[in-house]
């Protein structure tokens, strides 16, 4: 096991903005009114490589996209690589589908260490991918599950020991320095009962977090939220006891309708489908707004299209939200919000 983890809460905080502040006085102006859009590009992008997908969790938000089992053509993945390393934007590979499953996926991770392009990478963990590991600065890998059977019940997957196995080979060739290491979770009632045993497990391991969610997607599978209250407060109070960072995000996970507010926050990232389309989010699935598709403009004339300055004005209105569901971009756009109010900016 790693005797130092890097990881710090810092990594998941919105404090992280403090780093970006021509961005994040970009959005102010937008909400001030003193913008019709925010032109600067995004901070992260996510792509999604491929629609195809190796599991079938019966929550998952994608299934509509698994369906055509598209992916980007190489040439454009390198031709966003380019355009976003100018611009200092990282790049996170992910669903639709299971990334590692692209045909040229090992490919297209070479070519982004060659340009020094910052990659992150949510996966699945089904493929050994221990040769890739040391060119992302990230790897989360998808669990939700403590155990063979449960496993076998929320992905419809025996795969479950072998996942175990390929976070072991990844741990053990990695340089904790430069790649962080963690485990997603997403919490359905049917997965909650062996939680502790199962951090102890991962920490053992040498993972340096576990991010862990409430089920967004199917209502019927919620988890008792009592019991996972009671599960943060322990985790507070003994912090110390694992090396293995647990962040279990709760309150900010449950608010629909981006909390009856502008969506300003949307800028900050997209997402690009395997289709080609630049999509504002992936929550939005009632009303979907597609920028523009990278099989037919460049990344840039599709951010600062009049396509995109029409979908920020129209975000100005916290009705067009109505319908959305629990988005992690909510939690920026109350920070984004609650900044506005403040009247004593000239006093420390």
């Amino acid at each position: 096991m790693n005797a130092i983890n890097y990881f710090t809460p810092l990594e998941y905080s919105p404090l992280k903005l403090l780093n970006k502040h021509r961005k994040v006085d970009s959005i102010l102006d937008l909400l001030s009114g003193r913008r019709i859009f925010d032109p600067l590009w995004p901070i992260s992008v996510e792509i999604h490589l491929t629609n195809r997908c190796n599991l079938n969790c019966y929550w998952c938000t994608d299934k509509h996209l698994k369906k055509n089992r598209a992916y980007l053509d190489i040439k454009v993945v390198k031709d966003l690589f380019r355009e976003v390393k100018n611009h200092d934007v990282g790049v996170t590979l992910e669903g639709g589908g299971e990334p590692t499953l692209h045909k040229d996926f090992s490919e297209i991770v070479h070519y982004a260490a060659d340009i020094s392009l910052d990659i992150g990478l949510i996966t699945n963990g089904t493929k050994d991918i221990r040769d890739l590991v040391n060119y992302f600065k990230w790897i989360r890998i998808s669990m939700d599950a403590t155990n063979p059977e449960e496993y076998r019940y929320e992905k419809k997957s025996e795969c479950f020991n072998d996942v175990i196995a390929n976070i072991q080979k990844m741990n053990a060739v990695r340089n904790p320095s430069r790649t962080l290491l963690g485990v997603g979770y997403v919490i359905t009632k049917n997965n909650d009962k062996n939680l502790l045993s199962f951090f102890e497990s991962l920490d053992e391991i040498g993972i340096d977090y576990i991010y862990m969610r409430p089920v967004e997607e199917s209502e019927d599978s919620l988890p008792d939220f009592e019991k996972l209250y009671k599960l943060h407060k322990y985790l507070i109070k003994n912090e110390d006891r694992f090396r293995v960072k647990v962040l279990l995000k709760l309150g900010e996970r449950v608010i629909k309708n981006n909390a009856d507010l502008p969506c300003v926050a949307h800028s900050l990232s997209c997402i690009i489908r395997a289709d080609g389309n630049v999509v504002m989010c992936e929550k939005r699935r009632h009303d979907i707004k597609i920028f523009g598709n990278l099989n037919e403009s460049s990344f840039e004339e599709i951010w600062l299209s009049e396509n995109r300055k029409d979908i920020s004005r129209q975000l100005l209105n916290p009705k067009s939200q109505v319908g959305c569901e629990v988005c992690r971009m909510t939690n920026f756009n109350q920070i984004f919000h609650d900044i506005r109010e403040i009247k004593t900016i000239n006093f420390i």
